[in-house]
């Protein structure tokens, strides 16, 4: 396993900070849930619509208000289908932002003119005479309906911002014009109503925007504790130098392998560099990280390429100092020997230019089967045995002890 990361960078590694979330990536998320389902979130226009058209039948002005209805039901279905491509580009998330900014244009533009429509509707209401139930009925279900869309709208200060523009271009000219019969405390209501809402969809805007970007830079934060505590984790079952298991975590899976493994054989090695201390006294600490580096990540790949059994495990480990261990699920003596003096072969003909030429790399291997009805560690132990064995004998050879009977004292060991 590649350690996630080097010694170094964990060194030099400062307390998790506070994200930073661009704005524009709020807008765009504000933006995404603003428009939601384009189709289902403007259905509910449609209600107060048939309701002003309903009135309208009572007004003088009947054709002019049912157009106008008419016109606003076709602005919803051009809104919102130039909405339903906006939501498919910032969902696809085009590189481009040209397309995106130009449907985004005339998703506001249709906007604009569906506010432009509600306010040309106050026309439909100036006749002359007192206020009769028809045109109070549309004027109440006028500023209702666009009260309630500004603040729906308020996450997307764009959206709200267009609409209102649309109807204050439309609403104060008409009141303008029909001011005998309004008189000033509508045209005052008319001109303070625009403005008014815009500052309350600001705000609202402006909340939307923050919880949103709190809410953003936690869930980035989450992730980011979540990568350092799994980084920890790493970290505390494996040796920072190779990558490989440490000691305690190697008792620890080998433990768990026995348990999936009851009835099978499990094969343990032990691994001692040689001359390894004559490698860190002459060329230095850095070039013997970079031999133990290397050892790990010959014998880890040796492991992977060996066609053991289909159902074999292993786990590898840093046992100390120059020394590494493996264990492997059904492995048999045989096998054992023949993968230990595998590893070894792999170790002996590395060869690497960067390195000095007096520098080789070999190892004494010592093999044995680790048997149910024994602890782990007499396993280690006579493995160990064996590893000083192949070191006593020479070095750079493989040694196996075998298991031994509960009334002998000492474990057989035989050269390969």
């Amino acid at each position: 396993m590649e350690l996630p990361l080097s010694p170094s960078t964990f060194q030099a590694a400062t307390p998790l900070e506070s994200a930073s979330i661009p704005t524009n990536l709020v807008r765009r998320e504000l933006l995404k849930r603003a428009l939601g389902n384009p189709v289902v979130n403007r259905l509910p226009t449609l209600i107060p619509l048939f309701v002003m058209g309903y009135a309208a039948l009572g007004l003088a002005a009947r054709d002019l208000m049912l157009a106008l209805v008419s016109l606003q039901i076709l602005t919803i279905v051009l809104t919102s289908y130039t909405a339903i491509r906006v939501t498919e580009i910032l969902t696809e998330e085009q590189k481009s932002r040209k397309p995106e900014t130009n449907a985004i244009r005339l998703w506001l533009f249709f906007e604009l003119v569906s506010g432009a429509i509600w306010g040309l509707m106050i026309a439909a209401t100036a006749e002359s005479g007192q206020m009769t139930s028809s045109n109070t009925t549309i004027s109440v279900t006028l500023i209702v309906t666009v009260s309630l869309a500004v603040i729906v709208a308020a996450e997307a200060r764009g959206l709200a911002k267009a609409m209102l523009i649309g109807f204050a271009m439309t609403s104060i000219p008409v009141t303008l014009y029909h001011y005998e019969h309004f008189g000033s405390y509508v045209l005052l209501a008319v001109c303070l109503f625009p403005p008014t809402m815009y500052w309350l969809a600001d705000r609202l805007g402006k909340q939307a925007h923050s919880s949103l970007q709190t809410e953003m830079e936690n869930i980035v934060l989450n992730q980011k504790l979540s990568e350092a505590l799994s980084i920890s984790e790493y970290l505390s079952a494996h040796d920072s130098l190779t990558g490989l298991l440490n000691r305690r975590d190697f008792e620890r899976v080998t433990e768990e392998l026995r348990s999936r493994n009851r009835l099978g054989e499990l094969a343990i090695i032990m691994v001692d560099l040689d001359n390894f201390k004559l490698i860190n006294d002459q060329y230095g600490h850095s070039l013997g990280d970079d031999v133990l580096r290397t050892t790990a990540r010959l014998m880890q790949s040796q492991l992977r390429d060996l066609n053991i059994s289909a159902s074999s495990e292993n786990a590898v480990a840093r046992w100390g100092g120059e020394e590494f261990i493996i264990a492997i699920t059904n492995c048999s003596a045989e096998n054992v020997v023949r993968i230990s003096e595998q590893i070894r072969c792999i170790l002996e003909g590395y060869q690497n230019r960067e390195w000095p030429p007096g520098v080789k790399l070999s190892g004494s291997f010592g093999s044995t089967c680790w048997h149910s009805n024994e602890p782990l560690n007499a396993a280690i132990k006579r493995a160990d045995k064996a590893m000083y064995a192949a070191k006593s004998a020479g070095r750079n050879q493989t040694r196996f002890a075998s298991f031994v009977t509960e009334n002998a004292s000492v474990s057989r060991v035989r050269q390969l």
